[in-house]
């Protein structure tokens, strides 16, 4: 089968990207031809699909003309360059199925146009809210923002606290809405039952079906893993949604026996440093940047537990599920579909989101748990997400939809 892979960034840089990848080797590694089609960018993975991508544009430049900005913000609403490549690619590779992931903004619904007019089925994975609001996070200014309406998301300056993104960002939402782009996707996907109840909620009507993120098989461990008792790790983006401030918070009401390991990289990174000296917690917090792989690891086999203070509505966020695999107690924030994964007393403990005391609390009363239970329940709990599982069902849906389209064109004929 000839798969088409469809995601803005082709490079890793967060979970809708991982899952891309994921996607990617495990497709390949069962036999399928798989194929790219994203955005350039200095940092992508080196590929014979590349000179397909589209132009890569910075939507954080600061210092950009009116005009430049005006080209931008059209193609955030309708990329046509996005739509010349693809058709290229299509002709040239002849895929069998498109699967997107995240690609709006920098290649726009517009690429859902071509693919149909090639008469390629779509299945898409959903890994934020874009799809039924103009802010993708459903976050706004260190607050749950739960809007679809385009004129709330302009009036509160949802996008990025900028009444001309929200503009265009409502006028996106406004004009696909009109078109149906959306409604041309065969079949959506979500990790988890959370987003599909969250999108049911604010009026999605297209089915959606519940396909959770895979796991590989985990490296043997070589040797004892040793844990550094009350040294806590959070991994992930350094953004005010991540909740990162909550976290410090709470270590500056600790003793100091209490150490934190912060790996990642993100907009809120200065701020964040800044925030430590203000805390005089300095001595006992360490920033080590961006980490995979096997680094990344080695800390997770050190740490006591993992701390995801995560303020917006999580999806299925690998950080949870990558350290339960690995044995590592999860300290979690009780929103979105994370304990959809932990069961606090059982795998992990959940706080309230937000709430830096009960963070502080729940740090300190890790030590009463019996950690060694909790590990073993921890690998237990993420054991259904195998690679052969996810292949199977995902195999299934295209199979599914490519039998339909034989049917639909055989109809055709004899019509």
């Amino acid at each position: 089968m000839k798969i088409l892979l469809i995601n803005k960034y082709h490079f890793m840089r967060d979970g809708g990207t991982r899952a891309y990848f994921d996607m990617a080797k495990i497709l390949a590694e069962r036999g399928h031809e798989v194929m790219f089609f994203s955005m350039e960018h200095p940092q992508n993975q080196p590929g014979s699909w590349n000179e397909h991508f589209v132009s890569e544009v910075d939507y954080n430049a600061t210092d950009l003309s009116l005009w430049t900005k005006i080209q931008i913000a059209a193609k955030i609403i309708w990329n046509w360059e996005a739509q010349k490549k693809l058709e290229a690619l299509i002709k040239k590779a002849k895929p069998d199925v498109a699967h997107l992931h995240v690609i709006y903004h920098q290649l726009s619904p517009s690429i859902i146009w071509t693919l149909k007019k090639h008469g390629i089925p779509i299945v898409m994975m959903l890994h934020d809210y874009k799809l039924v609001s103009p802010n993708y996070s459903l976050f706004v200014r260190g607050k749950i923002w739960e809007h679809t309406s385009g004129f709330r998301c302009i009036i509160d300056r949802a996008v990025k606290d900028s009444v001309s993104k929200s503009i265009v960002c409502a006028f996106e939402k406004w004009l696909h809405m009109f078109l149906g782009s959306y409604d041309k996707i065969d079949v959506f996907l979500a990790p988890s039952r959370f987003l599909i109840e969250k999108f049911r909620t604010l009026g999605f009507k297209c089915k959606i079906t519940y396909l959770p993120h895979s796991l590989a098989p985990q490296k043997k461990s070589q040797g004892t893993i040793v844990r550094e008792k009350d040294t806590f790790l959070y991994f992930g983006r350094l953004s005010s949604e991540k909740g990162v401030d909550t976290l410090l918070e709470a270590f500056a009401l600790l003793g100091d026996e209490k150490k934190l390991w912060i790996v990642g990289d993100g907009p809120d990174r200065k701020k964040l440093e800044a925030m430590v000296m203000e805390k005089n917690i300095a001595s006992r917090v360490t920033f080590f940047g961006t980490r995979y792989g096997d680094d990344l690891e080695a800390l997770k086999q050190k740490a006591e537990a993992i701390v995801l203070p995560s303020c917006w509505y999580e999806n299925f966020p690998y950080t949870v599920i990558e350290s339960l695999q690995s044995g590592t107690v999860v300290i979690a924030a009780d929103r979105g579909g994370i304990p959809e994964r932990i069961t606090h007393g059982e795998n992990g403990l959940l706080f309230e989101a937000g709430n830096a005391e009960m963070l502080a609390e729940t740090l300190h009363f890790l030590e009463k748990m019996p950690l060694d239970i909790m590990r073993a329940r921890a690998k237990e709990s993420v054991a259904d997400l195998t690679e052969e599982s996810f292949a199977t069902q995902l195999l299934g849906i295209y199979t599914a939809l490519l039998d339909k389209e034989e049917m639909v064109a055989k109809t055709s004929e004899r019509v």
